[in-house]
């Protein structure tokens, strides 16, 4: 049990970004549903954005190394409760997939909303987390619209 540092969060955030892309890669493999297809590609795109957007934080220099270490109140077991995703598999429906991104993306707004009730974060790693919170909100609701399709 320890704290994490700034650089861990935005690293395992990275993580979730990556593997959300993953997620949908594989799930616009897995259907045929050229609507739901086309939305899963939108989303595994925006995904990368985010990912880029987070690795970028770290490569572009945007913070000092004493930033980056600073060590934040979060234990490392409240991060990797955050998301945890059902699998999926061929043979699952558009139906089936959307509803299991749509819990992945509900979790990860969770986490970033969470991350935001830091105070001692300076402003542009609040904006970055809004703007990400922002974000899996809107694939909620891009998500949403095309579950009551079905």
């Amino acid at each position: 049990m320890r704290n994490l540092s700034l650089k861990e969060i935005i690293e395992y955030s990275e993580k979730i970004e990556l593997e959300s892309y993953e997620f949908y890669a594989k799930a616009k493999d897995i259907i045929n549903e050229e609507e739901t297809k086309s939305l899963l590609t939108l989303l595994a795109n925006e995904e990368t954005e985010h990912y880029n957007h987070l690795r970028g934080l770290i490569n572009r220099g945007h913070l000092t190394a004493e930033e980056l270490d600073a060590k934040l109140m979060l234990k490392e077991e409240t991060l990797t409760q955050f998301i945890n995703t059902d699998k999926i598999e061929k043979g699952f429906s558009g139906k089936q997939i959307l509803e299991i991104a749509l819990d992945r993306e509900k979790k990860t707004e969770q986490l970033y909303a969470m991350l935001l009730t830091f105070t001692d974060l300076k402003p542009n790693i609040i904006n970055v987390f809004k703007d990400l919170r922002n974000q899996e909100k809107g694939h909620i609701e891009k998500i949403e619209v095309r579950l009551k399709n079905y």
